[in-house]
């Protein structure tokens, strides 16, 4: 009987196959957690990114009366605005170093440290700005509703004035405006002939000409000086506020088109506001009353006032009788006279009847906490009107919810430390940007 031929093994057994398999599954399934938690984290950062960079920039940051101002836009304008105060206070700094070395006559140092403490504070700076977006936001409202509008032109011709500016130049409206202003102030004289003069031996002189003042000129603005000024502007903007050009123009053109539209409102609806910088001018007679009179020592001063009153009226010289018996003796050397004053300066019962006295008439006596007051108003000065009291009015009447928090809060450009330890800025200015939100 032949021998069976021996078969030799050339692949795994069971128990190796079974082995392989259950190490491809481990790496298989290892793979899979691997991938899911790379995926996992991809998708967070992901996600992240699109909330830093899409979904908060278009978020509410406020509404004013449901109109909303977005976060993008308070980001962009709240650099623009640090950019502005950093030029100003290096501006400021370099002024005190040429004309006030270290500070030691305080020229500059009220507004040098209120800027500092307005850059120091980046979350008061959003604030400020923000608010600076409602009333914006309002004021277009109200022009809206008064069918007032700031036109494209209108919007133009202003920022042309403001390149021509910054480049110490003025632009052709303004070149114009200005030689007729000058041409009626300053009539041209008619020539008046001069004699020729002579010599006693008969011969001719020869007239001497006199050499005319040179005459500044001004330059005015081309086109072509508007637009690469311009281009200036916003390219430094855009590095410095770490903004887009795009974005540097349109914050510049909402500000423009913003004061156009106030201005206008002030013309149309002046009567409407209250006014500020009204004065008048006084002059009075105090006849004294102690704080812990006697019932029977205020009606003798009183008394005496009434007669005083009386004998004004009558025709009596003020200035006369102030300096006889005004007890307040530093007007009473002037015969009375406060000079001009405005609202705030004086005790509240004076004041009311200052301001409410029609010019030259005499006032009954006027107690205050000083004693009786005989006044009589010598001239008056309409303020003009407060767009800013009536915006706040407004402000007061509109719906306005803030949301602001500290997730919609701008990355802004370090503020160069120079500008905080050094009295002058040597270097010129220089942000770091930071990184856009």
């Amino acid at each position: 009987m032949a021998k069976r031929r021996r078969v030799e093994r050339t692949g795994p057994n069971r128990k190796e196959a079974a082995m392989t398999k259950a190490e491809r599954e481990r790496a298989r399934m290892l793979t899979i957690v691997v991938g899911a938690v790379v995926g996992i984290a991809l998708l967070v950062l992901v996600v992240g990114l699109l909330y830093q960079t899409v979904i908060i920039p278009n978020t509410a940051v406020a509404t004013v009366n449901g109109q909303r101002i977005s976060t993008s836009n308070l980001w962009k304008l709240t650099r623009f605005d640090q950019y502005q105060r950093i030029s100003q206070l290096q501006n400021l700094l370099q002024f005190q170093e040429q004309i006030d070395p270290g500070g030691e006559q305080g020229f500059f140092t009220s507004q040098i440290q209120q800027l500092q403490s307005e850059l120091i504070n980046p979350e008061g700076l959003t604030n400020s700005v923000l608010e600076q977006m409602i009333e914006e936001q309002l004021v277009r409202q109200l022009a809206a509703e008064n069918n007032i509008t700031a036109s494209d032109a209108e919007v133009q011709v202003e920022l042309e004035s403001l390149i021509a500016a910054q480049l110490g130049m003025v632009t052709a409206p303004e070149a114009t405006a200005t030689a007729e202003a000058l041409a009626i102030a300053t009539p041209t004289p008619s020539p008046t002939p001069s004699p020729t003069p002579t010599s006693t031996l008969g011969i001719t002189l020869p007239t001497l000409a006199s050499t005319p003042e040179p005459t500044p000129t001004v330059q005015v603005q081309t086109e072509s000086d508007f637009n690469t000024g311009l281009e200036q502007l916003l390219a430094n903007v855009s590095l410095g506020a770490n903004i887009s050009e795009a974005d540097a123009r349109q914050l510049y053109l909402n500000l423009i088109s913003a004061n156009i539209l106030r201005e206008k409102l002030t013309e149309q609806l002046g009567d409407q506001m209250p006014t500020s910088g009204e004065q008048v001018r006084a002059r009075h007679i105090l006849i004294s009353v102690a704080s812990d009179a006697s019932e029977a020592d205020q009606q003798l001063a009183l008394a005496e006032a009434i007669s005083i009153t009386q004998r004004l009226r009558a025709g009596d010289d003020f200035a006369e009788l102030a300096l006889q018996y005004s007890d307040d003796t530093g007007s009473g050397q002037q015969g009375g006279d406060l000079g001009f004053f405005g609202r705030g300066q004086m005790v509240t019962e004076f004041e009311e009847a200052a301001f409410s006295l029609p010019v030259g008439e005499i006032s009954d006596p006027v107690l205050s906490e000083f004693g009786y007051h005989i006044i009589e108003v010598l001239e008056q000065q309409p303020g003009s009107p407060s767009f800013t009291a009536w915006l706040q009015e407004q402000k007061s009447l509109a719906t306005i919810v803030r949301s602001l928090t500290s997730a919609r809060l701008p990355s802004l450009p370090v503020v160069p430390p120079e500008l905080f330890a050094s009295p002058a800025a040597s270097a010129p200015l220089a942000l770091t940007p930071a990184a856009a939100p």
